[in-house]
């Protein structure tokens, strides 16, 4: 393509040259200059396209559809975005390419005319050609021109390449306006974002693995699958010397004043928490909260929050209930920001009472990361924590931690946690455990992510069966607005222990119009489609 583009100006520049028209000899340069250029920019137009085109050959094997996607990818440098239910990602196939476009090497190997190929920049999208649009009335289409106009919305699973697992509490995220969710614990998330942000990119990533970009504009309308790689540290990249976790931890607290926000901001958060018995959900709560958050440098009981929307479902009697105390639900969730409410494994104050250790170089939502375990000294009998710290490389900044509860110690834990049960009712402690996260956002790093779980064991006296009690409680981050960021009137705040309405639940979409939530897993989705009632929307 060049050489053809060079060509033609050769020819061009020769008859202009025979000219006697009496054009300035600048004016004439100009012309073909510009020529130049335009030409330039179809070539480069051109190539943006030609990945299809890409000419590869593959030694004959056979396969799955998955590996030998992979195995494209690899040799025509791209990278392939599918749902698993429009490509049979396990089908065993034959793969063989002998210096064929990448075109033909996909129609071999999908045999499916249905399909298409969108290309931009290194991603290629294959999905199910689009449908004649069936007619519709003036009104139905005027209100999907508006919807389309308001919201992208994007769904998706994220994948472990190496074994196809779901990875739970992945981050997908909008870098540029931090706009977010995290995945279930399938794997599944779903994102809404203003139309405005088609130009944007979609970044997945989770702890230990590379992160993946991805066009918006190819993701509108889809549910598409997302493979992560394994994030190796090359040992090249590693200086080997001694570092000393105490010193990080001690390094990480104080850079608290460069990296995290000394102003307020508006979070918008969802947040839900639930209770399962043995296989079975009789409690399940979410709302949307709009968050006033202080500073760390604030006190405690600084932080607001300012309830949106939420629902709840109730499917138990009196006999099936066991109180756990939880800080009053979303108050324990903001008190898992660690860099505000500082844990005992992050206090450096003497005396210190917990032993650290490094651990490795890791990747933390795509930032390599010192990872540092910490365990509570031999010398204290007390429920304390264990756990993971992630501490940025190069900034030091506070990444996340994963923790729980000393299991030796679970025992003396449950006297704090339990509220309320009934003499006869013997309640044993499982474990307890817990995770925070951070994300940057114009410099700084604000709360993106906290869960907590518990699992209880409980039994009657002189009976021999059990059951198992499972509850969780977590909130997400979707949106930071650090605009105009003031305090909430004193009657709008919401009042500690009074998060919830007490109506029943039934799933719908609108209830939650333009908000980001966090999706039901399947075992919880399916618990909750048999229930059926109103549903009390708060505005």
């Amino acid at each position: 393509m060049g050489l053809s583009c060079y060509q033609k100006i050769s020819k061009a520049q020769n008859k202009i040259k025979s000219l006697e028209c009496g054009f300035p000899c600048y004016l004439t340069r100009a012309c073909i200059f510009n020529a130049f250029l335009i030409l330039c920019a179809v070539n480069a137009a051109f190539g943006q396209v030609s990945l299809l085109d890409k000419v590869i050959s593959i030694p004959k094997q056979n396969t799955t559809v998955y590996e030998a996607l992979n195995l494209i990818s690899q040799k025509a440098d791209c990278l392939f975005l599918y749902e698993s239910e429009t490509v049979e990602s396990d089908k065993r196939v034959k793969l063989h390419a002998d210096n064929q476009p990448l075109h033909t090497v996909l129609d071999n190997l999908l045999s499916d005319p249905s399909l298409e190929y969108k290309v931009l920049g290194k991603h290629v999208l294959i999905c199910k050609a689009r449908a004649e649009a069936t007619p519709v009335s003036n009104f139905q289409a005027v209100n999907r021109l508006k919807d389309t106009a308001r919201n992208i919305i994007i769904k998706g699973h994220i994948y472990d390449r190496e074994n196809k697992a779901a990875i739970p509490y992945a981050t997908a995220v909008i870098v540029e306006e931090n706009i977010g969710t995290v995945t279930n614990s399938d794997g599944f998330f779903m994102l809404k974002i203003p139309a405005t942000l088609a130009g944007t990119s979609l970044v997945v990533s989770h702890l230990g693995y590379m992160s993946q970009s991805v066009p918006v504009s190819l993701l509108n309308g889809q549910q598409l699958d997302f493979y992560l790689d394994r994030r190796v540290i090359s040992i090249q990249e590693v200086i080997i010397r001694y570092i000393d976790p105490n010193v990080l931890i001690e390094k990480a607290m104080d850079q608290r004043k460069v990296n995290n926000a000394l102003d307020p901001a508006y979070l918008t958060t969802f947040y839900r928490e639930g209770v399962r018995k043995n296989d079975k959900y009789i409690s399940y709560s979410e709302a949307v909260f709009k968050i006033y958050k202080s500073p760390y440098t604030a006190g405690e009981r600084a932080d607001q929050v300012k309830l949106l929307k939420s629902r709840k479902i109730q499917d138990s009697n009196p006999r099936d209930t066991v109180f756990l105390k939880l800080k009053a639900g979303v108050q324990a969730a903001l008190q898992l920001d660690i860099v505000k409410y500082i844990p005992g494994f992050l206090d450096q104050s003497t005396p210190v009472e917990y032993t650290y250790k490094y651990s490795d170089l890791v990747s933390y939502n795509a930032k390599d990361a010192y990872a540092v375990t910490f365990v509570q000294n031999t010398d204290l009998k007390k429920p304390l924590y264990t756990g993971t710290v992630y501490i940025e490389k190069d900034g030091f900044a506070l990444l996340g931690a994963d923790f729980e509860i000393n299991p030796a110690y679970l025992d003396l834990a449950a006297e704090n946690l339990v509220l309320k049960k009934s003499s006869r009712l013997i309640v044993k402690l499982e474990k307890i455990t817990y995770s925070v996260s951070y994300l940057p956002f114009n410099g700084r790093y604000y709360l993106s992510h906290v869960r907590c779980d518990i699992q209880v064991k409980t039994r009657l006296k002189n009976h021999l069966s059990s059951d198992n009690f499972y509850t969780f409680l977590e909130l997400a981050t979707c949106n930071i607005d650090t605009a105009g960021v003031v305090k909430f009137p004193r009657q709008e705040i919401l009042k500690p222990g009074i998060v919830f309405s007490d109506q029943p639940y039934n799933s719908n979409d609108a209830f939650w119009g333009d908000y980001n939530t966090i999706a039901p897993e399947a075992k919880l989705n399916e618990a909750l489609s048999k229930i059926i009632g109103k549903i009390e929307e708060i505005e």
